[in-house]
């Protein structure tokens, strides 16, 4: 049975993908001599990115982390949106009585700002943001945190994401995991962390849920 859906939020329900990746280029280009070209920022779209910034430029990372900030700031609503079906479907699954929440490294306003720009606010009983915990995904601790708000049990809760390291923290949270295959990453990238399950579609999602739960 379940009973609740852990979701990453950029590249999982949000296509931030554009915004993500020139961010980073604005980030990048302004203080390391190499140029860098989308394809070559595209997987720094995951692990935190301070992390990333200072194995590449250690003595400006700070620096570079603001400029990333500063940019992601000033053009995130025209530059995202919701994936296909996203907001129909979380609210047919919070129809069923499961409940939503929200484990992402991004900044919990951050976050809470994409949230209430798509009006769904009402959706989500917990969001977790990468300054709710001392540690990321990969970690279980940020997925243990969000389940711990609501009273989630393994058992019965699942974690959707677009990156290895929502697959490798469902993992390590002892959790089920479900790859979505409409972002950046592919089915291959993900083979390595065994997801539970993949889907094309959120459309899917909600018929794996109702499925699950109808032989529960």
């Amino acid at each position: 049975m379940i009973q609740t859906i852990l979701f990453d939020w950029d590249g999982t329900l949000l296509n931030s993908n554009d915004l993500i990746n020139q961010s980073n280029m604005h980030a990048l280009n302004q203080y390391c001599e190499h140029q860098y070209t989308e394809d070559e920022v595209k997987p720094f779209n995951g692990p935190p990115l301070i992390q990333v910034y200072k194995e590449i430029y250690p003595e400006k990372a700070e620096e570079m982390l603001a400029a990333y900030r500063a940019f992601n700031g000033e053009h995130h609503d025209e530059m995202v949106h919701l994936f296909p079906n996203v907001a129909t479907v979380l609210r047919a699954l919070k129809k069923q009585g499961i409940m939503l929440g929200v484990v992402s490294t991004k900044r919990r306003k951050m976050v809470i700002k994409g949230i209430e720009l798509f009006d769904l606010s009402d959706v989500f009983d917990v969001v977790i943001g990468g300054d709710s915990c001392p540690v990321h995904k990969p970690h279980a601790d940020p997925i243990l945190k969000g389940m711990s708000e609501i009273q989630a049990e393994k058992a019965t809760t699942i974690m959707v994401g677009d990156n290895w390291q929502d697959i490798e923290a469902a993992n390590n949270a002892g959790i089920r995991s479900v790859f979505v295959e409409w972002s950046q990453k592919s089915l291959a990238d993900m083979e390595p962390y065994n997801p539970t399950v993949t889907i094309q579609t959120m459309d899917q999602l909600l018929e794996l849920v109702k499925a699950e739960n109808k032989e529960g």
